[in-house]
């Protein structure tokens, strides 16, 4: 019993650990609104902005990202709002308080349940800025984690099918990587070279299959999931850690990096793209810890005589078939090690600054991911999201995006003194267009940067 309760919280880890997805939003790498066009008189004062920082530190970014297409917050909440507009008729008949209560569509999670969950934790990171020219840093520590759980439609209602996936997928990283930019004519060039080592890796590994078999109809069940882990998960971890701390590097490291290209096609326009995680070849991160759970079940409609089972019989062994012993096997070690790779994003992008408006930035994106975690590994992506700017001061965005297979309806506001500046943003998110309006998940981020 220890051991399986060990196991399932090693899976499901991820789906409470403050952590996230490494692609930070693809609206922190626009350009500066420009002060002072190329038609303007160069004697035409320009308009105050507070400068960059030269020197930044940031400290205690973190952010977390849950969604679900199924159960919203104004499924949970109709009761309570129902009290509160008729709390006057409640007082007079207190029946009234029942008459309506959370109502659940059960067809919406029947046409299949999703549900995924990333987060971050950035502790410390260091940036230098050499007159908005040229700059580097250095991110130390960066924890990020994601989990998903998805289920088809035709799983839950048993629908035909050949070999469709469904399952489980997380997984924990940690990175150091070193941010540069610089300019090359007029591109601005960003590139992230980053190592980074996986704690815990699972990919979605049930498969369903339902056929039509003589009189009867065939389902089975495959399932064969393995957990990959840094160390042994069947010993003491953090001894398991502190002995091969020093292996680590050598044996278990991967190396990407990230790269953004930018070019101002004219004074109101730049077009961009940001990719993410490009994997290295031959550098692959390694796991070959790992603890698995695998077997077949079966049921086969072919066996069962209805007149037979009118009349009292039992029903048939042959009808189904499941593995005796649920078992997990603990100590396995793959000597090849597990390659692991992070999910992979293209963002192509633009920066459009309507005429006459100095603080309005508009930000239409288009691309797709690549990620592993998921049944289905290939993903578009893509939204618009709308940026003010007071002087570099007071900074909020506004977007609907959809990003990491979900719609998210975003403000992330920035109040930048230059030597302290503060980070905050909100979202609602769901798979769901409609539901990410009704609160079928929530996203919150913060962050403190100071420098000068």
């Amino acid at each position: 019993m220890k051991k399986l309760l060990v196991f399932l919280l090693v899976i499901f880890f991820p789906l409470f650990l403050w952590a996230e997805d490494d692609t930070d939003n693809f609206v922190s790498n626009i350009r500066e609104p420009k002060n002072i066009k190329k038609n303007e008189e160069p004697d035409e004062p320009a308009p105050f902005r507070l400068k960059n920082r030269t020197v930044e530190l940031s400290i205690a970014n973190v952010s977390f990202n849950a969604a679900n297409n199924f159960i919203t917050a104004a499924d949970i909440l109709r009761n309570p709002f129902y009290m509160i507009w008729n709390i006057k008729d409640i007082k007079h008949d207190p029946s009234l308080i029942y008459q309506d209560n959370i109502i659940i569509d059960l067809d919406d999670f029947f046409r299949g349940f999703k549900f995924n969950f990333n987060a971050a934790i950035k502790p410390f990171s260091f940036n230098f800025n050499r007159n908005d020219e040229w700059g580097f840093g250095l991110d130390i520590g960066h924890i990020n984690a994601v989990g998903n759980v998805f289920i088809s439609g035709n799983v839950m209602h048993m629908e035909k099918a050949e070999g469709e996936k469904f399952g489980v997928g997380a997984a924990i990283f940690a990175d150091v990587g070193i941010p540069v930019f610089f300019y090359y004519d007029e591109f601005k060039i960003k590139i992230r070279p980053a190592a980074y080592v996986p704690f815990i890796y699972t990919e979605p590994n049930v498969t369903y299959t339902s056929k039509d078999v003589q009189n009867g109809t065939y389902f089975e069940v495959v399932y064969d999931m393995r957990v990959y882990s840094l160390v042994n998960m069947n010993d003491d971890i953090m001894q398991g850690l502190k002995d091969n701390v020093r292996d680590i590097p050598w044996n278990n490291f991967g190396y990407d990096f990230r790269l953004c290209l930018e070019y101002p096609w004219d004074d109101d326009l730049d077009i961009g793209v940001d990719i993410v995680n490009i994997p290295i070849p031959f550098a692959a991160a390694k796991l070959n810890h790992y603890a698995q759970i695998d077997g077949t079940a079966t049921l086969d409609t072919n066996y069962i005589d209805l007149v037979d089972l009118a009349n009292g019989k039992d029903i048939p062994e042959d009808f189904y078939d499941y593995p005796d012993n649920f078992e997990i096997k603990y100590g396995g070690y793959d000597s090849d090690g597990k390659k692991i790779y992070r999910p992979f994003t293209m963002l192509f992008y633009a920066n459009y600054r309507p005429p006459e408006s100095e603080r309005l930035t508009l930000i239409p994106s288009l691309g797709f991911s690549l990620n592993w975690l998921y049944p289905q590994i290939f993903a578009l992506e893509g939204g618009v999201s709308a940026r003010f700017d007071f002087s570099n001061i007071f900074i909020p965005v506004f977007g609907i995006n959809y990003n990491d297979r979900k719609w998210k309806n975003s403000i992330d506001i920035a109040f930048n003194l230059r030597a302290f500046e503060l980070d905050f943003g909100l979202s609602t998110q769901s798979q769901s267009f409609i539901k990410s309006f009704q609160g079928a998940g929530l996203g919150v981020n913060f962050g403190i940067k100071i420098g000068w």
